[in-house]
């Protein structure tokens, strides 16, 4: 499903990434552990094609970079559009978002009318991971998830996650 071959980024003259080699098929989880600067989220932004780079990167066999379906939402906008907007992109159901917010301990009805920008960290990374799992991808590619999570949301996000184990990667 996700393929690296030989994978290299050099910011200026700094190498971050050096000859990255990695498969992961359908199913499997990938957790990147390491330190600040390692050069994790540098690997997810050649994943989604976001940075050129070295070698090889294809998901499901296409290249990211040449096949981005990727739209970034506005993030200005009160969350019940942003959720909307999400759902129309995404072929999605807007009450599947707000439900999977709501088993992570968000009431989307509370919020709707807020500007997304204007929510507690806790409650933008609820939102970001309902419309992330509120979808049907194969590949799901989470920067620092439970960031900003409670112990009892992110111990949720965990089940979520688990309830997708054999239809996503």
């Amino acid at each position: 499903m996700i393929h690296f071959e030989n994978v290299s980024k050099t910011f200026k003259r700094n190498r971050v990434l050096d000859g990255i080699g990695l498969d992961i098929g359908l199913g499997e989880r990938v957790a990147l552990i390491g330190s600040n600067g390692a050069g994790k989220t540098t690997l997810i932004r050649c994943l989604l094609g976001e940075y050129t780079h070295e070698g090889e990167v294809a998901v499901d066999g296409l290249a990211p970079r040449t096949h981005r379906t990727q739209v970034l939402p506005p993030l200005k906008m009160p969350v019940g559009q942003l959720i909307g907007f999400a759902a129309s992109l995404c072929n999605s159901d807007e009450k599947r978002i707000a439900e999977l917010a709501l088993r992570l301990g968000l009431d989307v009805d509370k919020v709707r009318q807020q500007p997304f920008v204007k929510l507690s960290g806790g409650q933008k990374q609820k939102i970001l991971i309902a419309i992330a799992l509120g979808r049907d991808a194969k590949v799901l590619v989470m920067d620092e998830p439970a960031a900003n999570l409670d112990p009892e949301a992110r111990k949720i996000f965990f089940e979520l996650l688990a309830e997708r184990q054999h239809d996503a990667t």
